[in-house]
Formats: C-alpha cells, sequence, structure tokens
C-alpha cells in the first residue's frame, strides 16, 4: 500500500496517473470491483478505437493516437458545459449487485452519481464527472476548464524546467495509463464522492495535500489558493467504468481529491 502523502506528492507532479489509478488505501466493500450492471452512458467517444481495445489493445498505439489528438487539441475559454442532474434519487432493490452501494442519482451523461448533497453541490460533482470523462476521452480542452488555472500556469513552468515537457504531454500520459488499466477504451459509469477523513491524527489534510505543491512550485501556493478563490473543499472518490468488453470494474478507489470553488465554479488539481 502506498501513503498518502506519498501518493498526493507523485500525483501532483502529473507524470502519470498510475499511483492514482492503483492507490487504494484499502479495499472498500462498498464500492465492488466488478458490477453485474453496466450502465449506458452518453458520454464522449473514446479516442483509441475498437481495433486497438480490449484483446487487440496495443499500448504503444492507443498511446500514439492519445497524443496525436492531445496535441492537435485548442484550449478554449468558453464557459464549461456542466450538464445537470436528474432530481430522482434511486435507491437499488434488495438483492441487486449494486445495492451496497446506496442510493444515487443519474446525470444527464448517463452516469451513477453517489454523494450526499447536503455535502456536495450539483455544479462539483459535475466537473467531477467531466474531469474524469475529460480523461477517458483525452478531451485536453475540457480537462483545462476542470482544473484550477494557477495550478495549470504553474505546473507548465514546473514540467518544463524539470522534465522538458509540457502540460499537453502529463496529461497524454494520464490518459494513456487509465487506458492501460482498461486495455484501451472505456467509459465513466459510477463516481462516488464523500468527505475525506483525517489521514494523518493531527495533521490538517489540506496542509499536507498543498505542502507537496509548495515543494514542487517554490512558494507558498496553498495560501496564493485561499486567496484567489472563495473555498477550499477536501474529499475522497471512487470512480467505477465499463471496460471495451461491456464488464465495470473499479478504475480509481478511496483517494483524496481537493477542489477550489470561485464565483460559483469549481476546479481541482492533478
Amino acid at each position: 500500500m502506498m501513503d498518502k502523502k506519498r501518493l498526493t506528492a507523485l500525483a501532483l507532479a502529473a507524470v502519470s496517473l498510475q499511483c492514482l489509478a492503483g492507490c487504494g488505501k484499502k479495499k472498500n466493500d462498498s464500492m465492488p470491483s466488478y458490477a453485474e450492471t453496466p450502465v449506458e452512458t452518453t458520454t464522449e467517444p473514446p479516442v483509441g478505437g475498437a481495433d486497438i481495445s480490449g484483446d487487440n489493445f496495443d499500448s504503444e498505439a492507443y498511446m500514439a493516437k492519445i497524443t496525436e489528438h492531445v496535441n492537435a487539441a485548442e484550449v478554449t475559454d468558453e464557459p464549461l458545459v456542466l450538464g445537470s442532474i436528474g432530481k430522482d434519487v434511486i435507491v437499488p432493490e434488495d438483492g441487486t449487485v449494486d445495492v451496497g452501494l446506496g442510493s444515487y442519482r443519474v446525470s444527464s451523461c448517463g452516469i451513477k452519481l453517489y454523494y450526499d448533497e447536503t455535502e456536495f453541490s450539483e455544479e462539483l460533482m459535475l466537473t467531477l464527472e467531466k474531469y474524469f470523462i475529460a480523461l477517458s476521452s483525452a478531451d485536453y480542452a475540457t480537462y483545462t476548464r476542470c482544473v484550477c488555472p494557477s495550478y495549470i500556469e504553474e505546473m507548465e513552468k514546473f514540467l518544463n524546467e524539470k522534465y522538458g515537457y509540457d502540460l499537453k504531454t502529463s496529461f497524454a500520459n494520464q490518459c494513456s495509463t487509465l487506458a492501460q488499466q482498461m486495455k484501451g477504451d472505456y467509459r465513466i459509469t459510477r463516481i462516488k464522492l464523500e468527505p475525506a477523513p483525517v489521514y494523518t491524527e493531527g495533521k490538517d489534510n489540506l496542509e499536507t495535500f498543498f505542502s507537496s505543491l509548495d515543494e514542487l512550485f517554490g512558494k507558498d501556493y496553498y495560501s496564493l489558493v485561499k486567496e484567489e478563490n472563495d473555498e477550499v473543499i477536501d474529499a475522497n472518490f471512487y470512480i467505477m467504468a465499463e471496460d471495451s468488453y461491456g464488464q465495470e470494474q473499479l478504475l480509481v478507489s478511496d483517494c483524496e481529491i481537493v477542489f477550489v470553488a470561485k464565483d460559483g465554479k469549481y476546479y481541482t488539481f492533478g
């Protein structure tokens, strides 16, 4: 198992999502590794293609397609269209495979969302949804509108100075790592978000989280984030996805994520 501080530092270095994809502190019985009730989604189509997914998965060819797609992307400052979440709260029937997951709502993208509306807003949930849809479809333009603008600026500088490449390359690596875990094309099916537990007794989660970025960027970045935004939110999340075989599996388990809120919009890091 990988401790939370090291996980955060590696993930925020933005070299890849390899650590994030397998970062669970422990298996949580409320999120099965496989669900027998696949969710049909209306999310963006994957970038790889059936010819290099599943039994035909070719990691090099898949990475090449992702890289080409990401490099061709044009960043836009157009407002991000979040979609909506259905008002009906759906409670799985006793005996169904996903009853242990609890109740959920379904977004306009067809994704099942598990969250407490008294803890997290609809806009925050939809931003998280867009963020992971962007990763599954290598949609760099959407990704950049889900991530804190100051993070993008600072990370671009860090990556260029440390590794000699840009955020597009880092994003392509993240997309490729998750695609490798799923053997190519996949679609996000379920997202669970809950309040973050105290990871280290006597230490503030957010101070620990941002200490890694402070070190990477060579500045008190956390103070800048607090000054520029209305709120900083710490949470814990799980992602399930349907692979090219039509089976659901746990993609990301029991991981920390941080959001900031500004003028009614939400942004994350990494």
